[in-house]
């Protein structure tokens, strides 16, 4: 999960009912309570457990970034969604009381400061190989108890040539979420991710959870509703503002989880990973 505002969790309905209820809800935002859900049944204990990620399975194999530079230095980023920004070392409004300056030493290197109210929060350092054929980003923030967070992501590229101009794959996500616990009881899912420092205890009324952990994204949210006994719907937020739609979906032997995800914007680009029972 990243800050579009810089780059930095998560994620098929069966019967007609659940089908219609995707609709609804999907459509408007909007959660029913667990209890008032008519026809569902209690969901399947087969939930709880550890799942390994199943990558010949899955259909996704990593995030990709796009970056586009136009002839006045304009820097464009699309991933999940999309941000522009200009290297020329000012600092720039994004809104709610946030700046971002942006300093690029030659092709190969870029530094970003985001402060809040006048205080710094996140500094990026962008830097390409020698060959250009990797770009490592590696980000600090700085929380406001005083400590510092840092993390890395290494993408290797899959179109361009000597700039940051082009395509990137990012497999850090894929190794991030390569495992992942679930516990569900009568209150709400709980959903861990050991590798990626994040965790979420999402009820199962459709109210809104905190992405929490080490190196959760700022201010992200996910929000889970049945649809079943063998689905839940969620909606992840970002600064308020729906970042993605998905689905988890249990097989029928209680077996194999498919957790899949897609944009408001691209509804047909779904990613879906595979996840096998430990």
């Amino acid at each position: 999960m990243r800050d579009p505002n810089i780059r930095s969790i998560i994620p098929v309905l069966s019967a007609p009912r659940a089908k219609t209820m995707r609709r609804v809800w999907f459509g408007s935002i909007v959660f029913c309570a667990f209890a008032a859900t008519q026809g569902c049944r209690a969901p399947s204990p087969d939930w709880n457990g550890t799942w390994r990620l199943n990558p010949t399975k899955s259909s996704f194999q990593g995030q990709v970034l796009t970056i586009s530079i136009s002839t006045d230095g304009e820097y464009r980023f699309d991933e999940n969604s999309s941000h522009t920004l200009r290297c020329d070392g000012k600092d720039r409004q994004i809104g709610n009381n946030r700046t971002l300056v942006c300093v690029k030493s030659g092709d190969t290197v870029l530094d970003m400061t985001l402060k809040e109210n006048g205080v710094k929060t996140r500094v990026t350092h962008d830097e390409l190989s020698t060959d250009r054929k990797v770009f490592t980003t590696t980000m600090n923030e700085f929380r406001p108890n005083g400590s510092v967070i840092t993390s890395q992501i290494i993408f290797s590229r899959l179109s361009g040539a000597n700039d940051f101009a082009g395509q990137w794959r990012d497999a850090n996500y894929l190794q991030q979420h390569a495992d992942m616990t679930l516990r569900l009881d009568h209150q709400a899912l709980h959903i861990d991710y050991p590798s990626a420092g994040q965790h979420i205890d999402a009820p199962l009324d459709g109210v809104e959870a905190a992405v929490r952990g080490p190196r959760a994204p700022e201010e992200t949210t996910c929000a889970v509703q049945p649809a079943g006994s063998r689905e839940f719907l969620m909606v992840t937020k970002r600064h308020g503002k729906v970042f993605n739609q998905g689905s988890l979906e249990l097989s029928k032997n209680g077996r194999t989880i498919a957790d899949s995800w897609w944009n408001l914007d691209r509804p047909a680009d779904k990613g879906t990973l595979v996840y096998d029972k430990r």
